[in-house]
């Protein structure tokens, strides 16, 4: 059966909502990791969070999408529509490099987790490490995918959407023939 998801001009405010809660229980669990080295870890962790999900994303790429000023499936566009003014909507997809930011807010404490798991073992830090690792790793992923990917204006240019991996494993655009 081939159906097509419904594109929505404005998501159901559950959606940014949902994304959000995950959002949040990301940056607390990361910043519990962080704990574990020092608290000035774990602030500036919580600050990067804040200023890279909420105003350097919204900034960089949000203002150069359909959604601009409107309720997303992150309500990032409604952050940059009240914040920045906004930049030519076509060219979105070469701007969405800079999401290359939000890459830290995922991957640091995954890293310092392990880091601590191997040079001060506890329990504690592991299943804090492994619960880290689910929120990050798979939970936003499925999150953004089922609930934001499937009904979005910008699925067809959108490069988290467009790119596949081919039979080696490499990651190629849709529709590339190499």
């Amino acid at each position: 059966m081939n159906h097509q998801a419904v594109l929505f001009e404005r998501y159901p405010p559950t959606t940014p909502l949902l994304e959000n809660i995950v959002w949040v229980l990301v940056y607390a669990s990361g910043s519990a990791l962080f704990l574990y080295t020092s608290v000035w870890a774990a602030e500036a962790y919580a600050a990067y969070c804040l200023i890279s999900m909420y105003l350097l994303i919204p900034r960089l790429v949000c203002t150069h999408c359909a959604y601009f000023g409107q309720v997303c499936h992150s309500g990032q566009g409604l952050i940059a529509g009240v914040l920045f003014p906004k930049a030519e909507g076509e060219m979105f997809g070469s701007y969405f490099r800079f999401m290359g930011f939000a890459s830290p807010v995922f991957l640091a404490p995954l890293i310092a987790g392990l880091v601590l798991s191997v040079f001060q073992f506890s329990w504690e830090v592991l299943v804090l490490t492994a619960i880290f690792g689910i929120l990050a790793l798979w939970c936003t992923r499925v999150v953004t995918k089922k609930l934001g990917c499937p009904h979005c204006k910008q699925h067809s240019i959108c490069p988290a959407c467009t790119r596949t991996k081919d039979s080696t494993g490499s990651i190629v655009e849709r529709g590339s023939t190499e």
